[in-house]
């Protein structure tokens, strides 16, 4: 070959190398931002960042650092050297830093973003406080487009579309479907199951309390957890269609547990355990942490209720606590909590929650895009689903029943401490409301509600019973008068006991998670077993024409 020739193909060779190998990732760390204000909004600090790194992400293109958690236990930055030397610090292509003032029910956002070149881009931005995710939004959408260059993304204007996304199925009305695209096919009423809208696990061996899908060691990857009268185990979901088992927690002989969340604190992730004392009936609660295939133990004992919930204004997940009371289920108000050593301690009171709400009952539903006024979802005491105004007063209710569980707290009758512990002639059950998760799944600006339908004819004669032999998934939408249907899933046969929204299987999809408990029968010595659901969430990829039979 001529020499002449060699540095061409030299040239060639390494463009197509070039070619093979798929541009990095522009990097960003988002630094905490300083807070002026009443000290019941420092936390924005911490959350105002959270929301905005989880806004600015796109898989492959726009990423944070790998050590955006430690960022966040970084100084302000003050001027753009502190933002350069923060950039330095952490490898990072792009800062966004910048602060919150928040005077009376007004919130203000001053945003600035240093860019590889040196050059500085700001943005202020005024909101009211309860639609402070609006405005916090619209400061991402500004950074994706002007700061990024995105071109796939599109700024707010105006209202929500009165009607809701096609790509959703409305079960009871025909011609909502346009296209032949749709959330899943399973999310309609009757019909022969299609393994690629619904896949279901093995049964495990054991009656569930309760489903917990998030990261609880870190890495990055969803674990479950599923919960028993005994143990707390983890899994991992594998091969398709099965759970993997990797840790196990075995239960205080002395506890009854109730209900299991993951939290994330400070960079550390925690496991929430909740339950009471069979010995009193006082609340009794855990923290625990996972690591190694090993439940280690935080907080031993935390005399206290503890949920985690999305409150407003920016729904960041929020440790919440209540006291005990055996003669009405709790005491006093809701507060938020927080992990300090080997103890939860108590933190500001949540302010506008109706008198019927217990940190087991209720569900924040933010604003639709464009619009004011955060809602909340309540189950009431006879289980009726009730929508409160974000200044607690009630604005509508259903009839129909919902987030029906088999789960309960023992007290008694109003006797208090009167009663002995041993008898249990006054003892009433208090059963409580499943979780009711709140997301955009279409992205069209208005927020989902995702409630359990029970559906039992005996449990309409009997008030304890509780082991429904099916339910459905319910997907409900606030039209301004009340809460309308906007999808469901078909039939599911068992006591669902769980629900959630999660990737599950770490594919990079959403999927809808059902925890079943198997239904033996009214009268029977069959054991119960479980199994988790998953109906992969999709607007995209489903195209086949629904079926309407009924």
């Amino acid at each position: 070959m001529s020499r002449r020739f060699l540095p061409a193909l030299w040239a060639f060779t390494l463009l197509f190398l070039m070619m093979q190998v798929p541009a990095m990732a522009a990097t960003y760390v988002v630094a905490p931002f300083s807070v002026s204000g009443a000290q019941g909004y420092s936390y924005l600090g911490q959350a105002v960042p959270s929301m905005l790194t989880s806004r600015l992400y796109l898989q492959g293109q726009f990423e944070p650092v790998g050590r955006q958690d430690a960022a966040l236990k970084e100084k302000a930055p003050a001027s753009q050297s502190e933002a350069s030397s923060m950039a330095r610090k952490f490898g990072a292509d792009y800062v966004i830093w910048g602060s919150v003032t928040v005077m009376g029910d007004q919130a203000s956002l001053d945003v600035s973003a240093l860019s590889p070149d040196g050059k500085v881009w700001k943005e202020a931005a005024t909101s009211p406080v309860n639609a402070l995710i609006g405005g916090l939004q619209n400061v991402a959408d500004s950074i994706n487009i002007e700061v990024f260059g995105r071109t796939d993304v599109t700024r707010a204007a105006g209202s929500a579309s009165g009607s809701p996304n096609s790509a959703f199925l409305m079960n009871e009305t025909r011609g909502r479907v346009q296209n032949g695209t749709y959330l899943n096919p399973s999310l309609r009423y009757q019909g022969t199951e299609d393994a690629r809208s619904q896949i279901r696990s093995q049964m495990i061996g054991f009656e569930c309390l309760g489903m917990e899908v998030g990261d609880i060691n870190g890495d990055g990857k969803t674990e479950i957890l599923l919960l028993s009268e005994n143990s707390l185990n983890a899994y991992v979901w594998e091969n398709g269609n099965r759970l993997k088992e990797v840790g196990e927690y075995r239960i205080p002989s002395t506890m009854k547990p109730v209900l299991v969340r993951a939290f994330k604190q400070d960079g550390k992730n925690y496991v929430i355990l909740t339950g009471y004392d069979k010995g009193d009936t006082g609340a009794y609660s855990q923290v625990l942490q996972f690591a190694n295939g090993k439940f280690n133990v935080v907080v031993r004992n935390a005399r206290r209720y503890l949920n985690v919930a999305k409150i407003p204004p920016l729904y960041a997940p929020t440790l919440i606590m209540q006291d005990s009371d055996r003669s009405k289920l709790v005491s006093g108000s809701v507060y938020e909590g927080r992990i300090k050593g080997d103890e939860v301690v108590r933190g500001g009171k949540l302010s506008n929650l109706p008198r019927q709400a217990t940190l087991f009952n209720f569900s924040w539903i933010p604003a639709d895009k464009g619009k004011r006024g955060d809602h909340l979802a309540l189950i009431a005491e006879n289980e009726t689903l009730v929508t409160y105004d974000a200044r607690g007063n009630r604005l509508a209710g259903t009839e129909d029943v919902y987030s029906g569980s088999s789960v309960y707290v023992e007290g008694d009758r109003g006797l208090g401490a009167l009663t002995s512990s041993t008898d249990k002639s006054d003892t009433v059950l208090y059963y409580l409301p499943m979780r009711m998760p709140v997301l955009d799944l279409d992205r069209d600006g208005r927020y989902e509600l995702i409630v359990n339908k029970p559906i039992t004819a005996a449990g309409k004669l009997f008030s304890n019973y509780r082991t429904y032999p099916q339910g459905e998934i319910h997907a409900l939408l606030w039209n301004g008068m009340g809460m309308e249907l906007l999808w469901k899933t078909r039939r599911i046969k068992g006591t669902v006991c769980d629900v959630a929204v999660a990737d599950v299987n770490n594919n990079g999809k959403l999927d809808l998670v059902v925890c079943v408990n198997s239904y033996p029968g009214l009268v029977s010595g069959v054991k119960t077993r479980c199994a988790v659901y998953l109906y992969p969430l999709d607007t995209t990829m489903v195209h086949a024409q629904p079926n309407y039979q009924e």
